[in-house]
């Protein structure tokens, strides 16, 4: 039997303050923006989507991935394993810097304005993770980890066409360096989209007060300061 569960939640213009944010993290093809359009179609209420694609979907060109200022942005490099399977090693210059401390600063706005925001992420570092953490700390945040095997990413990445081969093997052991402070985990490697995104919605129905950033910001990561 297939069960739909929804949540509740009270939003109007005029509903400032303490807002929901649900911040998923996992590496490239783990489905993290398709559970998001199915927690989107569950809500009784309007969450909003904020992601990594959407914002660096702003970038030009030139900037990301081979452009000829990806090195200010974004770049590529590929090489291989042993098997000679293609692995993508991203390299980050200064406007990745400033755009991983502007994301958390527009999902907080969002909340402060009233709104619930879903956000898609790739952590491929700990201090962007911290820039969340600093700034989120007035609101309610679920750090749910998007996990799914690498012979799945690959397969997905296939089957996509539009990701470059290797991304994930070049991601999968950088993404989830801070799993211990996920307050959920979702492995995606055989579940559909609907089920991963009800397991969410119940665990948020069951817990009003998350953790994992709190016990984050505590622990401070062994000192070193969040941006």
């Amino acid at each position: 039997m297939h069960v739909t569960f929804f949540i509740m939640l009270s939003l109007n213009e005029f509903d400032r303050g303490n807002k929901m944010i649900i911040i998923l993290n996992g590496c490239s093809s783990a489905g993290k923006t398709s559970i998001i359009k199915e927690m989107q179609n569950l809500y009784d209420t309007p969450l909003l989507h904020m992601g990594l694609d959407r914002f660096w979907a702003m970038v030009p060109a030139q900037y990301k991935e081979y452009g000829i200022k990806a090195d200010e942005g974004y770049s590529f490099s590929k090489a291989y394993d042993s098997n000679h399977n293609p692995i993508i090693h991203i390299q980050g210059g200064p406007l990745v810097t400033q755009i991983d401390h502007t994301m958390p600063q527009v999902v907080h706005t969002l909340a402060d304005c009233g709104h619930d925001v879903a956000v898609d992420e790739i952590f491929i570092n700990d201090k962007i993770l911290y820039n969340y953490a600093k700034a989120l700390e007035s609101h309610t945040v679920y750090f749910v980890g998007i996990l799914c095997s690498l012979e799945e990413l690959e397969r997905r990445e296939k089957q996509r066409g539009n990701r470059s081969l290797g991304l994930a093997r070049g991601l999968i052991d950088l993404v989830h360096t801070s799993k211990k402070y996920y307050d959920l985990t979702i492995d995606t490697t055989n579940l559909d989209v609907a089920t991963c995104a009800q397991k969410i919605i119940h665990f948020i129905q069951q817990t009003p007060q998350p953790l994992g950033l709190k016990n984050l910001r505590k622990s401070n990561m062994g000192g070193l300061k969040i941006a």
